[in-house]
């Protein structure tokens, strides 16, 4: 049976006005939303308020564009590759497939202001405010690589002021880039290129495709409201109420691997001293014996029974940072590298990575039931045995990822980027009150999102003028429970001004959640200071 996306397909085929004998392309399809015209191998998109071009068939050699309609029609004849294109209410699907190609890539022109994308280090707002280079677009760690690099809360999904969305299909092993082709210092183009490339592993028998949607709506807003459902969910529910209300403690931008139990009552009784609310107090980065053993170090912390207890009768909940990664020399390891729980390649060897904290360690398998099973039992008797009320994952992201990989139970055409929602799935069993740093395709769990580490700059480049930026950045991709990173910054180089400090927390009280770690007394400020309440 032929769907109704295909039928009109079909029909419209009938108002192809030419093929030219060069190979390019003259045609034209209309909808009661918007238009395509294709002419010299430029796709134009226009609607009653908006255009936006498409340069199409970019890498393909001469004299092999073919188009093709009928459903069960394929690329296996042709030396180039085939273009469909279908359209489904205000939207067209735009089709490339090949068998011979390596690659297949089309640029959008950056006509009016584009929104959207992926997490960056400068977070532009609009995108075209900053060109960027080729990167497959994957989440990824940006700290690792901040000029190439995407963040972990990245979409394949851009809207514009003309009233135009851009939505590029999850099997599309895309590698993207917006080049400025004038010179002016701002991306003119949006460039999408599907190659057979790592970190991507297409399958060699199913043919290269490049998909994408073009979208119409009468302005940026009715656009975004059109589209957006028809390819994400919305959140199911809302977090942990008090993580709204009251703000987080962490101990990270503080003390760094320093943490110990002293340092976790000191902390304690500082908030309550200079007359702070609290949500919980996050015990971040080295806490355990070894990093993935899940254990408390006793030389650091002797009795964290006894300290949770302590600080539950005080009015704090406590949670822990985790990560998903086991490091070679750990005990746990060997168990779990003999149970087949880490990342494998296809002869089923567990593959090495590299983290952080670690430059031998082996990657908990999202993608594996079994592993799952165990590391969050191992989790629940943390829990079970100690008190702690719930955790901060980081990490997620799948540059982590050995370069040789299988993810088991998932279409080998979404990988990688499968792993990042397979990660978060795999959390929320732990209810809402936890945090994570990824987002690609896990709108609809009710968790906080926290943005990537902040620098304690005032700039562009990873500081304070990229808070508000981010902060709009998720709620476009759809994550509106947005965990701003720690207020002034992480002190990576260089502890925060008293002012920048300050303008950080006013900024920072007007979204959704608040998490302090450098010490506010430290500046003499108490929370009278500021003249507001944490209620």
């Amino acid at each position: 049976m032929t769907s109704p996306g295909g039928l009109y397909a079909i029909i419209l085929a009938l108002r192809i006005l030419s093929v030219l004998a060069n190979g390019s392309l003259v045609m034209q399809m209309e909808s009661e939303y918007n238009a395509i015209r294709v002419e010299d191998n430029i796709l134009y998109f226009t609607h009653p308020k908006g255009k936006a071009s498409v340069f199409l068939g970019l890498t393909s050699p001469g004299n092999t564009y073919p188009i093709q309609w009928k459903e069960g029609m394929n690329c296996t004849d042709s030396k180039g590759a085939c273009l469909r294109i279908d359209q489904d209410e205000h939207c067209y699907r735009i089709t490339w497939t090949t068998q011979f190609l390596s690659e297949l890539k089309d640029c959008l022109t950056l006509d009016g202001h584009w929104y959207g994308g992926g997490e960056q280090i400068s977070q532009p707002w609009p995108i075209e405010k900053v060109p960027r280079t080729e990167t497959a677009y994957v989440t990824a760690d940006m700290l690792q690589n901040r000029e190439l690099w995407y963040g972990g809360v990245s979409e394949a999904y851009w809207i514009s002021s003309q009233g135009i969305a851009l939505k590029v299909a999850e099997e599309t092993p895309l590698f993207l880039s917006l080049p400025d082709k004038d010179g002016d210092g701002k991306a003119d183009l949006l460039c999408l290129r599907a190659a057979r490339e790592l970190p991507y592993q297409p399958s060699p028998h199913l043919p290269l495709t490049l998909s994408y949607s073009l979208c119409s709506g009468d302005n940026v807003k009715e656009v975004h409201e059109r589209t957006y459902p028809k390819f994400f969910r919305f959140p199911k529910g809302i977090p942990d109420l008090r993580m709204f209300s009251d703000p987080i403690w962490s101990t990270w931008a503080e003390y760094k691997e320093n943490v110990d139990e002293q340092r976790v009552r000191d902390l304690a009784s500082g908030i309550l001293r200079s007359g702070f609310n609290n949500s919980q107090i996050e015990i971040d980065d080295n806490w355990e014996t070894c990093y993935g053993d899940l254990t408390f170090n006793p030389g650091k912390f002797q009795d964290p029974k006894r300290l949770i207890e302590e600080l539950r009768d005080k009015g704090f909940r406590v949670t822990l940072w985790i990560h998903p990664f086991v490091n070679e020399e750990c005990q746990s390891f060997a168990e779990g590298d003999k149970q087949g729980y880490f990342i494998k390649d296809e002869m089923g060897i567990t593959q090495i990575t590299s983290w952080w904290q670690g430059s031998r360690a082996g990657l908990i398998d999202f993608s594996n039931p079994e592993a799952v099973s165990w590391w969050t039992q191992k989790l629940l008797d943390l829990q079970e045995s100690t008190g702690v009320d719930s955790f901060k994952f980081d990490a997620g992201e799948t540059s982590w990822m050995p370069k040789s990989y299988v993810l088991r139970n998932t279409d080998q055409c979404f990988w990688p980027n499968v792993y990042s929602k397979k990660f978060v799935g795999g959390l929320t069993k732990f209810g809402r009150m936890i945090e994570t740093r990824v987002g690609r395709g896990t709108q609809e769990y009710p968790v906080f999102v926290r943005m990537l580490d902040k620098d304690s700059v005032w700039s562009e480049e990873n500081g304070l003028r990229t808070l508000v930026p981010s902060l709009l950045h998720f709620g476009v991709m759809g994550y509106p429970f947005v965990l701003p990173d720690m207020i002034g910054g992480n002190s990576y180089d260089q502890q925060p001004s008293e002012e920048l400090f300050l303008r950080w927390a006013q900024a920072n009280a007007l979204m959704p959640a608040m998490q302090f770690s450098i010490l506010p007394w430290r500046y003499g400020v108490e929370s009278s200071y500021w003249g507001m309440k944490f209620w």
